[in-house]
C-alpha cells in the first residue's frame, strides 16, 4: 500500500466514528432534595423530578440496589442513616442531590446529599 492509500483508509475509518451515535450510559442528575421521594428500603424505587425547586418536567423512576450507595455531606453512609438524614436536608433552603443511575438497568449507582 502507499502512503496515499493509507491516508484514504484512515480518513475513511475516522469518518464511520464521527457518525457514531453516542449513547449514555449513566445519567447524573441535580436536583433539590425536596423533588425525591424515597423507598423504605433498598429493594425499591427512587422517584425525583430533575430540576430544582418547582418545574413541570416529568417525574423519573429508578430502583435502588444493595449495590447503591448513598452520601451525606461526603461522607458514606448506610440507608438508614441516610433516610434519616434525608428528612432534615430536603427541607434545607440551600441543598441539593446528585442522582446518578445506569440508563440501561435504570438502576441507582449512588445519591449524594449537601447542604
Amino acid at each position: 500500500m502507499t502512503v496515499r492509500t493509507l491516508t484514504i483508509a484512515a480518513i475513511l475509518m475516522a469518518s464511520q466514528f464521527a457518525f457514531a451515535q453516542i449513547k449514555t450510559l449513566i445519567d447524573a442528575v441535580e436536583t433539590s432534595p425536596a423533588n425525591i421521594i424515597l423507598p423504605g428500603d433498598t429493594s425499591g424505587m427512587v422517584t425525583f423530578r430533575p430540576c430544582s425547586g418547582q418545574c413541570d418536567k416529568d417525574y423519573k423512576r429508578v430502583s435502588l440496589s444493595a449495590e447503591t450507595r448513598f452520601t451525606v455531606d461526603g461522607k458514606a453512609v448506610k440507608y438508614d442513616d441516610f433516610r434519616r438524614d434525608f428528612a432534615i436536608i430536603k427541607r434545607a433552603e440551600l441543598s441539593y442531590a446528585l442522582v446518578s443511575y445506569d440508563t440501561e438497568t435504570n438502576t441507582v449507582i449512588s445519591i449524594q446529599l449537601a447542604r
